[in-house]
């Protein structure tokens, strides 16, 4: 996990207003000023508006100045039922059975911290994900899935005739090596979040990411795949059965 130094006085009266080409007003004054260490971190030369929102974060591009972009991923404290759903998959998950959580802000930040985690496992293992870059505090920036700052399209998007059975295959064979290298489960896959760029499929969206061998692990793996086969099957694409699939993947769908 990467540390961003401490801010300065100086640093925390600096405006860098050139840096936000959107004025967004769910950002918070101390996100602002993390934003900005990131941005001279990573060289960012400006954060664009937003390109994804969600009930737990929003998702931002960021250019930098040799024009690479990545994924930013702010984390913000939403409705009380996800809060009690975040706090039900970060506590219950020994990895981080160590952390304090206290308040809503450390319960925010340690999701990050638990999404930046599982993405590093995946993408190790091979997984096809947005690479991680760094976590500082509710802030997650990954690889940008897309080109010029415009993000490749959710599985959902493709037109009927972009859905082919390689896709399928492809799609359950990052399933299969999440499961089988990575050892982590899903748990809320779908064709919501599910990226397609140059006819591949990112998996996205992990932070309740759970590993194979806990308790609901099968139970969600096999929902993940149900989820998977009940698109593709409406597509007219021809679907392995999930026992068959749960066999292929060396686990019990008992």
């Amino acid at each position: 996990m990467t540390e961003l130094p401490k801010k300065t006085k100086d640093e925390k009266r600096r405006k860098d207003e050139d840096l936000f080409k959107v004025v967004d007003s769910t950002i918070d004054y101390r996100t602002y000023l993390n934003l900005i260490q990131i941005a001279r971190r990573l060289n960012i030369e400006e954060y664009l508006g937003a390109i994804s929102s969600g009930k737990e974060a929003r998702i931002y591009p960021a250019k930098t100045f040799d024009n690479k972009y990545y994924a930013v991923k702010i984390y913000y404290t939403s409705t009380a039922q996800s809060k009690r759903a975040i706090k039900k998959y970060t506590v219950g998950d020994i990895r981080f059975e160590d952390v304090k959580v206290t308040n809503t802000k450390q319960l925010i930040n340690t999701w990050a911290k638990k999404e930046f985690k599982n993405l590093s496992r995946l993408y190790e293992a091979g997984t096809r994900v947005p690479k991680p870059i760094l976590v500082y505090e509710n802030i997650l920036v990954m690889g940008f899935i897309g080109e010029n700052g415009l993000r490749a399209p959710l599985l959902k998007e493709l037109n009927d005739e972009e859905i082919t059975q390689e896709l399928y295959d492809d799609l359950i064979q990052q399933v299969e090596i999440m499961t089988k290298r990575a050892k982590l489960v899903h748990g809320d896959l779908s064709e919501y979040n599910v990226m397609v760029y140059d006819n591949k499929c990112y998996i996205i969206d992990v932070s309740q990411a759970i590993p194979i061998d806990y308790e609901d692990a099968i139970m969600l793996l096999k929902r993940d795949l149900d989820n998977i086969n009940r698109f593709f099957e409406d597509k007219g694409i021809n679907i392995k059965p999930t026992e068959e699939l749960l066999i292929e993947f060396g686990v019990s769908g008992d």
